[in-house]
């Protein structure tokens, strides 16, 4: 079951249907079509005081991935994933600011980009953290890069 929840500070930002419809994509492509995934649109200040809580860093951050599995572990068809927390106002910023569409340019095409598409490509990185995807090394940050421009495309339909 994917649930998607709204802070009343960011509700009307994203449509939460189409977000759990781009999940479930990305589930299904995952292999994991039934598995349980919450995601939770929220603010700045939620966010950083989860980030300062969870990983000692008192700052905002775009997405935070709280897994209920060992990395890698082996996951059925219906795994519970864990929680994402994606903040609206940060990723609403990295639009502005160009954010990842330089990186996924090559994967999506040329923008023009939406916080609906920095959202989902949020969702994809966050979903990769909950089934052991990192990017503290290179070789991880290559094996990660490669499953987002995998499947991104896919939940956006577009293409370069």
């Amino acid at each position: 079951m994917i649930t998607i929840q709204q802070r009343p500070t960011v509700r009307g930002r994203v449509t939460p249907g189409t977000l759990r419809r781009r999940a479930a994509k990305l589930l299904d492509a995952l292999g994991v079509p039934d598995a349980d995934l919450v995601v939770v649109l929220t603010d700045d200040e939620e966010i950083r005081a989860l980030n300062g809580q969870w990983r000692q860093q008192d700052k905002p951050t775009d997405v935070l991935s709280f897994p209920q599995n060992e990395p890698f572990a082996v996951l059925g068809p219906e795994a519970i994933l864990g929680d994402i927390v994606i903040s609206l106002d940060t990723a609403a910023r990295q639009v502005e600011e160009d954010g990842m569409l330089p990186r996924l340019e090559p994967v999506v095409g040329p923008g023009p980009w939406s916080l609906l598409d920095e959202v989902t490509f949020l969702l994809v990185h966050g979903t990769l953290h909950l089934i052991g995807h990192d990017h503290h090394e290179p070789q991880e940050t290559e094996r990660m890069e490669s499953a987002e421009a995998e499947v991104l495309p896919k939940l956006l339909r577009r293409r370069p």
